[in-house]
């Protein structure tokens, strides 16, 4: 089903084109930056954007056999004749290679190591093609230590490297190249469960090593039953109920009018790699929020400060220096990204868990657990059109983060929703129904790959 364009929004969208011909000049030419959807989010910033014109998601051009998905979103990467590969982790370890041009297995490479193991988060691809992707061990008593894997493009797995100190992540790894060198920024909560801490991990993939360079405390949280902090038996019962939910295929929702928990994975850092010193910004689900700078050598902390234990989703860093993110209360925030000081707030009603999109206009999309809304990225807003709000009811619940286009917003809800900026013109492929989990990728081509809640993944042709 479709909507029509209004006569009057042909100036704004030849202005808004115009934008996003901008942004394309300016991602090809930022360091780190890509068109290539190749990490959480699409690039090291997080802001679901891909500067292309595209058209409705509205009929599948394929689907791929099922897998055990939940909460890893596919990411994009070549093979060495340069043709696209979409990569997705599964709660059985096995890191899943397809080809984009018909949904074919390429390959699924066994990281469990006879061990009871998880993948619950996006890979990430650098720029040489190495898939970098973590897994997760079986979460009983208390934390354990996650491992992160590097993963050629033929499948052969080059290293992996086990976080220490109970280091554990559900979150995702941001892969930057720089010259002849990758690094991988990753958030870690390290520590048992009464004096669990986070922790951001700097690494660089040395070939067939890894190397440690540098690991920063994001703060010091404290634990007990009546102080500044929880009961550490309300955080253990809080992970095992979180770490249940992710792992269980297929995801228990939508089963019997049962509702999507508020619980998701841990967030992904956002990276702006476009300044001669990467900044680095996380809002973790313990207690701290921060940015940091990466120097080549060490990490330096650019500004911290603590947060009362609400869970967040990830960071998107927008154009005009500002980090925003959601959290379980529904709120929305956004600070200066080089100074802390908070700039707005905004209130969405429900819990936000999806990564916000940032396209390279004044807009924000968010989607809270039950709607899609835009604000103004300079004060946190809602845009009204007239006396209409820029707020739409999506049609089930979802934790699962938009992904913009240069004329096109996509959400994984109980259907492949595509709308457009102003959130009036719709089309909907009511065959598909998103898990509330796994989020959107989108090629450089402007195709549309989403999972379905029976693990499979569906490819969109993203042109009108």
């Amino acid at each position: 089903m479709l909507g029509f364009f209004r006569k009057g929004d042909a100036m704004k969208y030849g202005v808004r084109k115009l934008l996003w011909i901008m942004a394309l000049v300016l991602v090809a030419g930022c360091a780190g930056g890509s068109t290539k959807w190749a990490q959480f989010h699409g690039d090291s910033f997080s802001r679901g954007f891909q500067p292309v014109e595209s058209g409705f998601a509205l009929s599948s051009a394929w689907t791929s056999k099922p897998y055990k998905i939940t909460s890893s979103s596919p990411v994009i990467g070549y093979d060495f004749e340069g043709k696209e590969i979409l990569y997705v982790g599964t709660t059985d370890a096995h890191l899943i290679a397809i080809d984009s041009q018909d949904g074919s297995q390429r390959w699924a490479r066994n990281l469990g190591d006879d061990s009871v193991a998880r993948i619950v988060s996006s890979p990430a691809v650098s720029d040489r093609g190495d898939i970098y992707i973590i897994t997760h061990p079986e979460i009983s008593d208390g934390p354990a230590s996650s491992t992160l894997h590097k993963v050629d493009r033929f499948s052969y797995r080059q290293w992996s490297f086990t976080f220490p100190d109970n280091g554990f992540t559900s979150g995702s790894p941001k892969v930057l190249t720089s010259g002849e060198q990758t690094l991988i920024f990753v958030y870690v909560s390290v520590g048992g469960i009464e004096n669990l801490q986070g922790e951001l991990f700097v690494l660089r993939d040395n070939n067939n090593r890894v190397e440690v360079l540098d690991r920063k405390s994001l703060g010091t949280c404290r634990y007990d039953a009546a102080g500044s902090g929880p009961a550490s038996v309300d955080l253990s019962d809080f992970s095992k109920a979180a770490w249940n939910f992710l792992t269980d295929f297929p995801v228990a929702f939508n089963v019997d009018d049962k509702p999507l928990p508020d619980t998701f994975v841990a967030p992904t850092p956002a990276i702006d790699a476009a300044r001669p010193k990467p900044l680095i910004a996380i809002a973790d689900n313990l207690c701290s929020i921060g940015a940091y700078e990466w120097d080549g050598t060490e990490l330096s902390v650019l500004w911290t400060g603590p947060h009362d234990f609400k869970k967040h989703s990830s960071i998107v860093l927008l154009m005009n220096g500002l980090m925003v993110f959601g959290r379980k209360d529904g709120m929305v925030f956004a600070y200066d990204v080089q100074t802390g000081v908070k700039m707005w707030e905004y209130d969405a009603g429900g819990p936000v868990f999806a990564t916000p999109a940032a396209p390279p206009d004044e807009f924000v999309f968010i989607v809270s657990k039950n709607h899609i809304q835009a604000v103004h990225s300079a004060d946190g807003t809602l845009v009204q059109d007239g006396k209409l709000p820029r707020k739409l009811e999506l049609l089930s619940q979802t934790h699962s983060s938009p992904a913009v286009t240069g004329n096109r917003v996509y959400v994984s809800t109980g259907e492949m929703l595509t709308v457009t900026y102003d959130l009036k013109t719709r089309g909907h492929d009511s065959n598909f129904q998103g898990n509330g989990l796994s989020s959107i990728a989108v090629s450089s081509d402007g195709d549309v790959y989403a999972v379905d809640i029976d693990g499979t993944i569906r490819k969109y042709k993203g042109t009108d």
